[in-house]
């Protein structure tokens, strides 16, 4: 293993401090925290949306902290939610009294802090809600949706639920929206190559050669399966496939397109992907309606990626479209 780093014991510190560094004028990190906040605060009254998380996914969830989106970022250790506690006072630190989001990925140390912090909101006084996030077809089957893992198509309900937010809509409507956007978006996962743990330098999983893992989860999770390492034509085409029929999506709908790079796929192989993706629909009768592809969570150097749909109507198209400024996207 090679990364250009400092003690591995202060990963966690320099990467955020780094960031809120680079991203200035969006950032703060608040001093001797894992706190990212936005630069400049919402205005009071409108809904703060706040999720706790683990590094290790970078941009990962800091990267959305910004207008239109998260409003706190919580970290933890290396694939390591934070404590409840810790995540509590991250919220308590951007409370002006008004309303909160609380957002948890769902996996199993998010949800068990994210709730706790969650509680200890509501004994504070604050109005605070919670959601949660699901997208990842490969972590359960179809009719058991609540038990699948949040994935890069948690940024479908983080958009649609930011924009409610900065236009005054109250509780309940941005969890509405949030809720809608996810109830709408499925997501799939492909690697071919596995990163390494930035801590002990191990393999994080193993793909055989001559084959591609379908269904790999972020942080190093067993896939469902594995089909031959083909070109990204057929390979786009079994991926297509799996998603379309989870919903499933027909033909006449609309769809935003998430294309998430795991890390060490190059835009090279993004773009080819995507083209094919774009193909596919098309001959399916379902129109793109916009579409984004990046690194927006992912597993160190794993050479992989994640497509994500969401089927869109007239409101999660307006929502997609408000104004939004964070690192990892913008469409100012």
């Amino acid at each position: 293993m090679r990364k250009l780093l400092n003690d591995k014991a202060d990963i966690m510190n320099e990467t955020m401090r780094g960031f809120a560094l680079e991203n200035a004028k969006r950032l703060k990190l608040n001093e001797g925290t894992h706190q990212m906040v936005r630069r400049v605060p919402k205005e009071k009254g409108k809904v703060k949306l706040v999720v706790g998380n683990g590094g290790g996914h970078e941009p990962g969830l800091m990267g959305w902290v910004g207008k239109g989106m998260y409003d706190l970022d919580c970290l933890g250790e290396i694939f390591s939610a934070q404590s409840g506690e810790v995540f509590f006072e991250g919220i308590k630190a951007i409370d002006d009294g008004s309303p909160i989001l609380l957002t948890i990925a769902n996996h199993a140390g998010d949800v068990l802090n994210g709730n706790m912090a969650y509680a200890m909101a509501l004994d504070a006084g604050m109005d605070v809600q919670k959601v949660l996030f699901y997208d990842d077809i490969a972590s359960a089957p179809k009719g058991f949706e609540e038990e699948r893992r949040g994935m890069a198509g948690m940024m479908f309900s983080v958009k649609a639920a930011g924009a409610a937010a900065e236009a005054g809509a109250s509780l309940a409507e941005c969890a509405r929206v949030f809720e809608k956007a996810r109830d709408n978006t499925r997501t799939l996962s492909v690697s071919w190559l596995s990163g390494t743990h930035p801590l002990t330098g191990e393999v994080m999983f193993d793909v055989p050669e001559g084959v591609v893992e379908v269904g790999g989860g972020i942080h190093g999770e067993g896939g469902q399966n594995t089909i031959p390492f083909t070109g990204s034509r057929e390979i786009c085409r079994q991926v297509c496939d799996l998603l379309l029929e989870d919903l499933p999506y027909q033909e006449g709908d609309e769809v935003v397109l998430l294309l998430n790079g795991a890390g060490a796929a190059t835009m090279m192989e993004l773009s080819v992907f995507y083209q094919d993706v774009a193909d596919y629909m098309k001959s399916k009768g379902i129109e793109i309606y916009d579409g984004v592809t990046g690194n927006f969570i992912t597993t160190q150097e794993t050479a992989g990626l994640s497509l994500s749909f969401c089927r869109m109507d007239e409101e999660l198209k307006l929502l997609w479209d408000a104004p939004c400024s964070t690192p990892a996207y913008c469409n100012l």
